[in-house]
C-alpha cells in the first residue's frame, strides 16, 4: 500500500515539499535593493525526493536542496538544486526510499545496508574556495559554486572520511575554519569526536580524537581566540535502546549536560571535564573570552525538547520547552567545574546569529528568528525576525503576521563595511496562505522599520535549517567565485 507523502506535521504547511529546481536570472524586487549590497545568500534544507518508508519521517531526515541568490548591480538571481549524495542517487534510481530515518540500518532496504546515509541538508558555507554542503553524520559535500552542481564527498585528501560537523566555524582573525566530527567510529562504536583545524586554504593543520561519554547528537560546539567547548548535552542515538522498543534518538531524563573544554591548540590530554542541569541546546549566537578570561557563550537553550522523546517514547510540547537567549559563563582557570547561566531574552527564538567576522570575539547584536504569536504545537514555523542587543536589552522586533514562517535571519554587510550593524539583515519568508515566498533585505539598525525590500520567488520555499551571506568584496566570497 501507498504511504501518503504528506501524512506527517513536517510534511505539511510551510513544510510540504516542491520537489523541483529553478533557474530564476532575474527575480522580481518589491521597494529598493541597496546598491552597496552585493553577494551571495545561500540556504540549506531539507526537500525529501520521495515518501518515508511506512510514513516515519522527521524535519532533519529530508535531502538537501541548497538555494543561491546572487545579488549584484541592483539585480538578483536564483538557482536551487538537490544536493547530489550517494543516498540521493540511489534512491532516486530506485523509484522510492530507501533508508530509514536517520539511515537507521534496522528500517532500511537491504540494498542499502553498508552505504552512506548522507543528507547534505542543514548548512551550505564556503572555506577554502569551495560550496560545501554540510549535515554532520557524513562527509562535507562540495557544490559548484555557480551552477550547484554536485561534485562529489569532499574528504580533505583523504584526512576528514568520516562525519563533520553542519556548524564549523569560521575564525574571520586567522581564516581558519574549525570543526568537529561526531561519532565517527559509527553508532555502535566506541562514542569519539574529531576536533579538526583547517587553514584558509582548506589544508587539514590539525586532527585531535576526544572521547566523550556517549553517541550525543552535537549540532554545535563553541570556538574563541584560545578555546573550544564540545556541548554533550541529554540527546543520544543508541541502537541498542531502538532494538528494545524505545525510540534510536531520545532525551534522556536525568542526563546532565557535560562541557569538554580544550585548549583551541591543546590535545585530548588538555580537556577538563564540566558539568552542568540538563540542557536542550543546538544553536549559540557568539562565543568568546571576556577579560578575566572566561568563556561568555550567548546560546539558544532549554531544559528539555520537543524535537524528539524521551528515553521511554514521551514527547514533550513547544510551550514546554521554549528557548530562550541565554548566557552561559564558564571559566576554564577555575579548580573546580564553574558555570553560570542567565536569561538576556525571553523571546521564543531559534536560530540566533551575530555578524558573522565577530566569531571568537566579543559581539553585543544577536539577529535571530522568534515567535511571537503562538506558544505551543509550532511544526510550522517562526513567525517575526529580531535583533537584540545583549548589552542594552534593546529588543528591534518585526512580525510577518500570524502564520507566517521566517527562517533564520543573517547580518549581510554593505560593501566596504565594518561596523558590526553596517549593512543590512536578511531572510526567507512565507508569509501565510501566500503561492510564493520572498526574501526579505532589512536595514540592520532598524528591522522594526520593516523590510527596505523584498525580493519575489514564485513559489513557496519549503521551510529550511542554515543560512550564510557572502559579501561581494570578502576574501571567502572571492576565493569561491573570483573578483567581483
Amino acid at each position: 500500500m501507498a504511504v501518503p507523502f504528506f501524512d506527517h506535521p513536517f510534511l505539511k504547511g510551510h513544510h510540504a515539499p516542491q520537489r523541483f529546481e529553478a533557474d530564476a536570472p532575474d527575480l522580481i524586487i518589491h521597494g529598493e535593493l541597496p546598491q552597496d549590497l552585493a553577494g551571495v545568500f545561500v540556504r540549506n534544507g531539507p526537500e525529501p525526493l520521495h515518501p518515508p518508508r511506512e510514513g516515519d519521517y522527521h524535519w532533519f531526515d529530508g535531502d538537501g536542496m541548497v538555494y543561491a541568490f546572487q545579488i549584484e548591480d541592483g539585480r538578483v538571481a536564483m538557482r536551487n538544486r538537490w544536493v547530489r549524495t550517494e543516498k540521493f542517487e540511489l534512491e532516486k534510481a530506485a523509484g522510492k526510499r530507501l533508508f530509514g530515518v536517520f539511515g537507521n540500518p534496522f528500517t532500511s532496504d537491504p540494498s542499502v545496508q553498508g552505504k552512506r546515509y548522507n543528507t547534505a541538508n542543514t548548512n551550505v558555507i564556503i572555506h577554502g574556495g569551495k560550496l560545501l554542503a554540510l549535515m554532520e553524520g557524513a562527509p562535507a559535500v562540495e557544490l559548484d559554486p555557480r551552477s550547484l552542481d554536485t561534485l562529489g564527498e569532499h574528504d580533505y585528501g583523504g584526512t576528514i572520511t568520516t562525519t563533520f560537523s553542519a556548524h564549523p566555524k569560521v575564525d574571520h582573525f586567522t581564516g581558519e575554519l574549525i570543526n568537529i566530527g561526531a561519532s565517527i567510529n559509527g553508532p555502535m562504536g566506541e562514542p569519539e569526536i574529531r576536533y579538526d583545524v583547517i587553514g584558509p586554504d582548506g589544508s587539514v593543520r590539525k586532527a585531535e580524537r576526544i572521547k566523550v561519554p556517549h553517541h550525543a547528537l552535537i549540532h554545535t560546539f563553541f570556538v574563541t581566540e584560545n578555546w573550544v567547548v564540545f556541548p554533550i548535552i541529554p540527546i543520544d542515538s543508541d541502537l541498542q535502546r531502538y532494538m528494545s522498543g524505545g525510540p534510536m534518538t531520545a532525551w534522556v531524563d536525568g542526563r546532565p549536560t557535560k562541557l569538554a573544554i580544550m585548549p583551541r591548540n591543546g590535545t585530548a590530554d588538555d580537556v577538563r571535564w564540566f558539568e552542568y542541569d540538563p540542557r536542550h541546546m543546538f544553536h549559540e549566537c557568539n562565543v568568546w573570552e571576556d577579560e578575566q578570561g572566561r568563556i561568555v557563550a550567548d546560546v539558544a537553550a532549554a531544559n528539555g525538547t520537543a524535537l524528539f522523546p524521551n528515553q521511554d517514547g514521551v514527547r514533550r510540547t513547544h510551550a514546554e520547552t521554549l528557548q530562550s537567549l541565554r548566557r552561559w559563563i564558564i571559566d576554564p582557570k577555575a579548580n573546580t567545574a564553574w558555570i553560570k547561566e542567565e536569561v538576556l531574552n525571553e523571546r521564543d527564538i531559534q536560530f540566533p546569529r551575530p555578524d558573522d567576522r565577530l566569531m571568537t570575539r566579543a559581539s553585543r547584536q544577536a539577529f535571530g528568528n522568534i515567535n511571537l504569536k503562538s506558544r505551543d504545537g509550532r511544526a510550522d514555523g517562526m513567525d517575526a525576525v529580531l535583533r537584540f542587543d545583549t548589552v542594552t536589552g534593546a529588543e528591534d522586533i518585526y512580525h510577518f503576521g500570524e502564520g507566517a514562517s521566517a527562517g533564520e535571519l543573517i547580518f549581510a554587510p554593505k560593501l566596504g563595511g565594518t561596523e558590526e550593524v553596517d549593512g543590512y539583515a536578511m531572510t526567507l519568508v512565507h508569509r501565510a496562505n501566500e503561492p510564493g515566498s520572498e526574501l526579505a533585505v532589512f536595514d540592520a539598525k532598524n528591522i522594526a522599520a520593516g523590510p527596505l525590500c523584498t525580493i519575489e520567488i514564485p513559489f513557496r520555499v519549503p521551510s529550511g535549517f542554515h543560512c550564510n551571506f557572502y559579501a561581494a568584496d570578502s576574501a571567502l566570497y572571492r576565493g569561491a567565485y573570483g573578483s567581483a
